[in-house]
């Protein structure tokens, strides 16, 4: 993997420790493409303004890039805000490589998982069911 770092008034020092560590995780998720494939781009950058920090990310693969971007209050922050919206783009992006459901999303906020395997004459059932035990009350 080849990493590219930018930066625009921010000391490499600080944030270092941050990179290596996400760049390990990273390796690790992508370590069945092929080397030459994969190319990161990142950008960090202090807003004089609001006095926060903006981490952008470019990770070339195959397939479409994935582009992401994190704000914080301190550079570790914000890259590691951009490094969590990139994990969840490429967990997608391999699924459909891989031909695999995505399931991260869900597993993580179980309230947005749907169903599984609940046919929808089943869903019209329990509605139709419903009716007419309210409709029995009244």
């Amino acid at each position: 993997m080849r990493i590219r770092y930018h930066d625009l008034g921010v000391s490499q020092d600080k944030v270092n420790h941050v990179v290596e560590r996400e760049i390990r995780i990273l390796e690790k998720k992508l370590a069945d493409l092929e080397d030459d494939l994969k190319l990161l781009d990142i950008t960090l950058e202090h807003q004089q303004r609001s006095n926060t920090y903006v981490a952008r990310l470019h990770l070339r693969i195959p397939g479409p890039d994935i582009a992401t971007k994190g704000e914080g209050q301190n550079p570790a922050h914000a890259l590691r805000d951009a490094f969590a919206d990139l994990y969840d783009a490429l967990e997608r992006q391999l699924a459909k490589i891989r031909n695999e459901p995505f399931i991260r999303r869900a597993r993580l906020h179980p309230g947005l998982a749907r169903p599984q395997g609940v046919p929808p004459e089943e869903e019209g059932e329990t509605g139709e069911a419903r009716e007419a035990t309210t409709g029995g009350e009244q």
